[in-house]
């Protein structure tokens, strides 16, 4: 199954559906573990792959992370045989990657908590400090490579006519006046546009917002959802959620450059612009 053609809604859950289906999933809490200690959804393990990052995403360099992350999700007991639910404190970057990493990586079946561990508290869901035995399982490597994009497609991509490069980061790290240690050129992808991942999220309630409200945003930025939309950040999460807005607002052509400005800066052959831009600004 092709599964960025899936419906657009299929990723996610309720907190209501949930609490009636808790054990019709392996529930993976993404939390700090000090967090999942002091309490979290009853038969959730604790996981998170986000201290995990892809160095390369040359096709040998996708590869060799994803088996990387095959043997950590395997050891945990994630199977694709059962169906998954990652949740965090509310909807946000680190539950949106964990859920873009384990579809990109062939599991048919996995479900972001939409308002996280705060919404679930509000129908009246239960806490638990008991941690599940491990069950072993089987995970069948089927990459989707049309949810990714790699290094060279946006370097033959970049400038034109319906292709929209969306830098989702600070107005510091777009400017190049400001961004991680870790990269040692800051700046911006050429012709890039920016709209700040937290213009995606409805922050009083800590969801995604509406499909509508979402499409708003991109009419307020001039990107026609038609658009192939490649979205980046500095290391794939902030724009995992954003590739995870623009699928539920109806966009289908959405990739995520998880190399993202990580690996854009590392090289010393890639193009960096500086400085205000007449892209959109929020």
């Amino acid at each position: 199954m092709n599964l960025s053609s899936v419906d657009t809604c299929s990723f996610l859950i309720e907190p209501d559906v949930l609490h009636t289906r808790t054990d019709d999933f392996l529930l993976i809490d993404i939390r700090g573990s000090h967090s999942y200690s002091d309490g979290h959804i009853p038969g959730a393990i604790n996981l998170c792959s986000h201290d995990r990052f892809v160095h390369s995403t040359s096709r040998i360099g996708l590869n060799r992370f994803s088996r990387e992350l095959l043997s950590f999700y395997t050891e945990a007991g994630v199977a694709t045989s059962r169906p998954v639910v990652v949740y965090e404190e509310t909807t946000s970057m680190r539950a949106a990657r964990e859920c873009w990493m384990l579809q990109y990586l062939g599991h048919p079946d996995v479900r972001m908590l939409q308002g996280g561990l705060q919404a679930w508290l509000a129908v009246g869901g239960e806490l638990t400090d008991a941690v599940p035995a491990s069950v072993p399982g089987a995970f069948l490597y089927q990459p989707q490579t049309d949810m990714v994009a790699n290094i060279d497609g946006i370097l033959s991509l970049s400038g034109r006519d319906h292709v929209t490069i969306l830098d989702v980061r600070s107005h510091e790290e777009f400017t190049g006046t400001g961004g991680s240690a870790c990269c040692w050129r800051r700046g911006r992808i050429p012709g890039a546009v920016r709209v700040e991942w937290t213009n995606f999220l409805d922050k009083a309630s800590g969801r995604l917002k509406s499909s509508a409200a979402i499409q708003r945003v991109l009419q307020d930025a001039n990107i026609p959802p038609d658009n192939q939309i490649i979205a980046y950040c500095h290391r794939g999460a902030r724009s995992a959620l954003v590739y995870c807005a623009l699928k539920y607002s109806g966009c289908r052509r959405v990739k995520n450059y998880i190399g993202s400005w990580h690996e854009w800066a590392a090289r010393s052959d890639t193009p960096v612009e500086t400085g205000e831009s007449t892209g959109y600004r929020s």
